[in-house]
Formats: C-alpha cells, structure tokens, sequence
C-alpha cells in the first residue's frame, strides 16, 4: 500500500501541475517580452557593468541608466523602422493611383512582350461564353439566351476588328517603320479583308519573315471567330426554333465546343501554351484583378497588420509588449543575480547542470543572436540607403524585409535586393540603378554579412546550416516571427541538454560497473 508519506508527495506534485499549467496561462503573454529583455541582459551585460562601475556602485541607477541607453540605440530605432515599414505597406496596400499602377503595368507588358489585343473584351467574351455553358437549367428563358449569343457575336466581330488592327501595329513594328498604306491597311483589317491585306502585304518591300507570321496567326485566329460565328449562328436558330433549350447539357455541349476551337486558336495567336498563359495571366481581367488585389489586402492585412477592427488590439498588445520588455530589462539588470539564485534554488537540477544552462544561455545569446541581429540590421540599414539613392519608394518597407530575411538562412539579404535590381532594370527601365544596386548588393550588403558574424562569434561553435535553416523555419511556423530567434536557441538547448543526459547515462554506466565490480571481488 502507499504511505501516507508518498500521496502526499503525489497530491503535491499533482497541484503544482495544475497551478504551473493556470500560472502559464496567465503569463504567456509576457513570456516573449521577458525572454527578449534575457537577451538583452546578457548582451549588455558589459554595458551595465560599466555603468555600475562609473556611479559607485547605485544598482538602481545603473539598471536604469543601462535600460535607457538600451531604449535609445535599440528600441527606439528598431519601433521607428517598423512602424514607418507598417505605414508603407498601408499606403501600398490602400493606394488608389491606379492609373499610374495601369501605365507601369503596361510599360512592364510592353518590355516582356506580354501585350494581348484589348485586354478587357477579350476576358469579356471568354466570361459571356463560360455563362452561356454554366447556368443551371432553369436559370435562363430562350429570350435571355439569344440576347446573350448576339450581345457575344458582337463582341467576337469587334475583336477580329481589334486583333486586324494589332496585327498591322505588329507588322510595322517588325519592319520598323510605318507602312505606306497603312490607313489602308486598318480600314481593311476592321473590315476583315484578309485577301487585300495579304496582296498588299506581298507588295510591301518592308515585310519579312516575322510579318508575315503575325499575319498568318491572325488570318488563322480570324478564320476562328467565323467559325465561332457560324456555330453560335446555328446555336441561335435553333433556340429561336426551340429545337434547343438554353442551360441544357446539349445546349452546354455545344456552347463547349465553341470555347474549346476559340482557346485552341486563342493559344496559336498567343505563340503557344506556355506563352499563353503568361500572356493571360499578365493581362487580367476586371474580374481577376479585383480578386488579386482583394486576396493581396487580405494577406497583408492578415500577416503585416490588423490595419481593421484588430488594429486597436494589436497597437494595443505591442505597447503592453514593449512596456513588459522595458521593466523586464530594469529588474534583470537590478536583481538579476538575486533572480537566478531564486531559481536555481526552485529547480529540481543540479546546480552543475543549471549553471551549465545558464552559460549556454548566455553563449547563444551572444554567438546566435547577436551575431545574426547585428548582421541583419547593418544589411537591412546599407540596403536602406541603397534604395533611396535608386529613387524607390517604400524604403522602409524594403529595409524592414531585408533585416527579416537576412536572419533567415539560405535567403539572406539578397532575396530582397536582386528582385529590387530587376524590377528598376526591367519595370522602371533604370538601367544604371539596377545595375548599380546589384553591384552593391554583391561588394556591400551581402558581404557585411560575412564580417560581422565571424567578428562576433570569435570561433565559437555554430549550428550546422541547415540545422539553421531547418530551426528557423520551424521557430517561425511554431512562434511567429519570434521564432527567427528562438528556433536556434531551443535547438542549441537541446544539444546542450542531449549532452547532459548523455552525461548522466555515462555516470550510470560507470557507477552499475563498479557495482558489479565490487559485488566480484566481495564474492
């Protein structure tokens, strides 16, 4: 049976359990802010002792004046950039210049090659043909059918007139100059007089090989809308003689074949599928864009800032957050010792293996954070400068991802300021800029990087890369952007941990051998 003495212990560890689970719920919110302001204890720790040294002795101010050089030179600037980055992301998100979103859009088409004719008659046509098929069977009376077919015969005979009149812009911009009859040539193209052109064409000394391509692929997507027409013709007569009903599966069948001869022909005009879909996705519908924009606003809304109903909250927690994050500091930095005393004297450890735990804190802290904070801001800061003498806008945008991503490894830096060189290059049509930016990308921001960290690790053993990777992308998915920083450290602790019980099994090992050896030799 268990004594009296031994359920008692249980009822006690059971309680302290239940009180330790209640405890962590209560302070979880401040876990992340105490374990920051750790960090910053023992990566200031030289600092505080200075100060302490330089006012005699008077812990109090010391901690004091200690928290607030922290709250100048770290706090302070890192909330300015990215409250300044959250502003940006607002101002991008919300930004209503769609015409000059609309210029620099199209500028981009035209420098890829991605133009399609009439963009927006086009998606119409392809959203008039996908209602006419997916409408349920009672959802359309023979009357609203017929408008619809004609309303997209019409719409197909003005984009034959359209594709007609880019062919001939193609045309000349293959022969680099404009044709002779080229008034001409347009009035015949919106006519649909494709013999003429052609005849015109072969007397034009300009034409080539590309010309006469572009103009192959548009008599071949002409051909197609006539046919188209011919179809929905028949398809007409025969739901004005109500030999077809409209929303039926043979009604749908043939209006599917009319989809499926014009995307065929559609994706020959386009110079092929992949080209195609290219070309279709950098020319998006009304309809498309509104969803893009609609699931950009919620992304961002969602993973930069509750910029709607949540924003009062989330202002709300980050103020309580740093609030907690500055006591946390002045405290540690006044009582840290007598802290840690308390602790280890709670701590069921041994005091070995908790001093070990401290010191491997206060190593990690040092070779991990320090190292990856420092090299992240200096990178994230020349950066900064660099996309402000390249004109962009959102600089502290494009700061505060840089500093995100340089603690990643395998990312870095680079993935911020190489898409950012190939947008001036290709979008802006900044030549020198891109280039220069991508120089100094490679001779300056990613290089930092490999003074810094060896300058502060000093030789110190290092997670293995991708023990790295793998330590982030797991702290981040587990933590949230805290866990850029945890990861590591949960890892590095968990070595250090694996080492002691390794440590301990050895011990017992040992100490069962010379057991056994004792037992023999009293035998």
């Amino acid at each position: 049976m268990t004594s009296p003495k031994m359920f008692s212990f249980w009822a006690l560890l059971a309680i302290v359990a239940v009180a330790a689970f209640f405890t962590y719920q209560v302070m979880s919110i401040f876990l992340v802010p105490m374990f920051l302001a750790a960090i910053l204890v023992v990566i200031f720790r030289p600092l505080h002792d200075w100060m302490l040294q330089k006012l005699k002795g008077r812990n109090a101010l010391a901690a004091g004046a200690t928290t607030l050089v922290i709250l100048l030179i770290v706090l302070v600037p890192m909330i300015g950039i990215f409250s300044m980055a959250i502003k940006e992301t607002i101002d991008l998100v919300r930004s209503d210049d769609q015409p000059k979103v609309e210029v620099r859009l199209d500028r981009l088409r035209n420098r890829l090659g991605l133009t399609i004719p009439n963009p927006p008659l086009y998606h119409q046509i392809v959203e008039e043909i996908d209602n006419l098929i997916e409408t349920p069977p009672t959802g359309r009376s023979a009357d609203a059918a017929t408008a619809l077919i004609t309303q997209l015969r019409d719409d197909l005979n003005n984009y034959r007139e359209d594709l007609g009149e880019a062919t001939i812009q193609e045309i000349e911009a293959g022969g680099d100059a404009e044709l002779e009859n080229h008034d001409q040539l347009i009035a015949d193209a919106r006519a649909g007089k494709i013999e003429q052109i052609a005849v015109d064409l072969e007397q034009d000394p300009q034409l080539g090989t590309m010309s006469a391509d572009a103009f192959s692929r548009w008599r071949t997507m002409s051909e197609a809308i006539d046919i188209a027409n011919a179809q929905l013709g028949e398809i007409l007569d025969a739901v004005k003689n109500e030999q077809l009903t409209p929303g039926d599966l043979i009604f749908a069948s043939r209006m599917e074949d009319v989809r499926a001869a014009l995307r065929r022909q559609t994706v020959a005009y386009l110079g092929g599928q992949p080209m195609a879909t290219l070309r279709l996705y950098a020319n998006p519908g009304d309809r498309e864009a509104s969803r893009f924009q609609a699931v950009a606003i919620d992304r961002l809304e969602t993973y930069v800032l509750p910029v709607t109903g949540a924003g009062t909250k989330f202002v709300g927690g980050l103020v309580l957050g740093i609030g907690i994050l500055i006591l946390s500091l002045y405290y540690f930095f006044y009582d840290g010792p007598a802290l840690i005393s308390a602790a280890m004297r709670l701590s069921p450890l041994d005091d070995e293996y908790e001093r070990q735990l401290i010191e491997e804190f206060s190593r990690v802290s040092r070779a991990v954070v320090l190292a990856t904070l420092l090299s992240a801001v200096a990178q994230g800061i020349l950066a900064g400068i660099g996309f402000w003498f390249c004109g962009l806008e959102s600089v502290f945008l494009l700061m505060f991802l840089t500093m995100t991503l340089a603690m990643v490894p395998f990312a870095g830096a680079a993935s911020v300021w190489v898409p950012v060189s190939i947008w001036l290059i290709v979008a802006e049509e900044k030549m020198a800029a891109g280039i220069g930016l991508a120089i100094y990308g490679v001779a300056v921001i990613s290089l930092v990087d490999n003074i810094i960290k060896p300058f502060v690790l000093h030789g110190q053993s290092k997670l293995h890369p991708l023990l790295a990777l793998l330590s982030v992308l797991g702290g981040v998915s587990a933590l949230g952007p805290i866990g850029i920083l945890v990861g590591p450290m949960l890892v590095a602790f968990m070595q250090v941990l694996l080492n002691m019980l390794r440590g301990e099994l050895v011990k017992m090992g040992e100490a069962e051998s010379l057991k056994d050896t004792n037992l023999r030799k009293s035998s």
